[in-house]
């Protein structure tokens, strides 16, 4: 686990010294509690789901010119299931699950 990444999100401003383990997290900050493993680890899903949702922004992004009434291309019903599957993917999505590849 990246704990640093998961700290400067969520605890910007509190004092506090980590490497890449909950283990290696000096809590310095005396104004709150030192966070649990357990929350980092709920903070760090919701992270990398956070970032599962930007990459597939991007894909959609990426592809908006198959969907315009003008675009020339044959292949239109396979662009709209593939975005529809981009659109879909954050509620079937497991950790490590691929998006599905754009249509050729």
């Amino acid at each position: 686990m990246d704990c640093s990444k998961i700290l400067v999100k969520h605890y910007k401003g509190l004092a506090w010294i980590c490497g890449d383990t909950y283990d290696s997290l000096i809590w310095k900050d005396k104004t709150t509690e030192k966070t649990t493993e357990e929350d980092l680890n709920m903070k760090r899903k919701d992270l990398k789901k956070e970032n599962m949702r930007e990459e597939r922004n991007q894909l959609l992004k990426d592809c908006d010119f198959s969907v315009l009434p003008d675009y020339p291309d044959t292949n239109k019903e396979a662009w709209v299931l593939y975005r529809q599957q981009l659109r879909d993917f954050p509620e079937t999505w497991v950790e490590g699950t691929p998006f599905s590849s754009p249509p050729e």
